[in-house]
């Protein structure tokens, strides 16, 4: 109860400080409303309608407002005399909100959240990545999945992402991840088309953490297109850390089907585990979400049954619902 009560009150401070951040930008323009149509104006995007329609939309606004304000900024800092003064940051990501209950624990409640920053300034090759997942790969969506000893739990990340060019299949990252570790990673990614509609992606790379020590990280998906509604995914993957000098493996199959713009449903059946004391799973996952478009082109609701398995609670069937709202932006 008491590390959960931490993580939840280390989450809402969190919210609260990168809230306070990303609005300080306009705060002082609350003064008079002349300072405020003056301020909420971007090169690129107009904000002057912020606090004209009802509180989602208002919200939704002034979290973009927020966002792309910061992001210019920064972008502004790497600017040289000479450069192209109109050229602006950009910026993509999400927020989701979620309560999770299941057998055995009906107070699971997830937030999370993912922002990418282009800085033209440093002509496209350096994106500023701040999220509470290590990457798009290797991340449970259901909290309770998110083991512990599989290395899922605290990802949190804020790193500068470099790349010779926009094309280079090989990056690299420094910042702050896994419990504010300094880390630094290299990592080559291909793609490679075995068919009309079948791809192949894998991605190969090494890292260094302050406090876990020397890591790798294989990862290869095989995708298929059946039609235009349907295709599935294989992924496979293996990260091996210094620190507790053993694997962690992941093996997922998923099958997504979309009826519509508005609505898709995704099956996702995947195995988790260790290499020691023996290669040994440690959680079994199967899912069905269903997601879609809500009120408004940016937020999206999610349901998500599903049963899980887990080593520590003796592979007793645990089934729960996952309930999510997920709110895109994009500047």
């Amino acid at each position: 109860m008491k590390s959960k009560w931490l993580e939840h009150t280390g989450m809402l401070c969190f919210m609260m400080l990168f809230t306070m951040f990303s609005m300080s930008t306009n705060a002082s323009a609350a003064d008079d409303e002349n300072t405020t149509t003056e301020n909420i104006k971007n090169n690129t995007i107009n904000y002057d309608f912020c606090g004209e329609f009802g509180w989602i939309d208002d919200a939704h606004c002034y979290l973009n407002y927020g966002v792309d304000t910061t992001a210019s900024r920064l972008n502004n800092w790497f600017k040289r005399e000479g450069d192209d003064q109109n050229s602006e940051a950009t910026t993509r990501g999400r927020v989701r909100f979620g309560w999770e209950p299941r057998s055995g624990d009906l107070s699971e409640f997830d937030f999370r959240f993912r922002i990418r920053v282009k800085l033209p300034a440093l002509e496209e090759r350096v994106e500023l990545f701040f999220s509470d997942e290590e990457d798009d790969l290797n991340q449970q969506a259901v909290k309770a999945a998110r083991n512990d000893e599989l290395g899922n739990r605290d990802q949190t990340v804020l790193a500068l992402q470099f790349k010779k060019d926009e094309k280079d299949k090989m990056s690299y990252r420094v910042g702050f991840g896994r419990g504010s570790q300094i880390y630094t990673r290299a990592r080559y990614t291909d793609n490679i088309k075995l068919g009309a509609n079948t791809n192949m992606r894998y991605f190969a790379e090494s890292n260094f953490y302050s406090t876990d020590g020397l890591g790798f990280e294989a990862n290869a998906e095989l995708g298929h297109v059946f039609n235009e509604n349907s295709a599935y995914e294989i992924s496979n993957s293996f990260r091996f850390r210094d620190r507790t000098n053993d694997w962690i493996w992941r093996h997922e199959f998923q099958y997504l089907y979309v009826t519509d713009d508005e609505t898709s449903y995704l099956f996702t059946a995947a195995i988790d585990g260790l290499s020691k004391p023996r290669y040994q799973k440690e959680q079994m996952l199967v899912s069905v979400r269903y997601k879609r478009r809500f009120l408004r082109e940016w937020l999206f609701i999610e349901i998500e049954p599903f049963i899980l398995w887990l080593r520590e609670e003796e592979f007793r069937s645990s089934p729960g619902i996952a309930v999510r709202a997920e709110i895109h932006f994009q500047t």
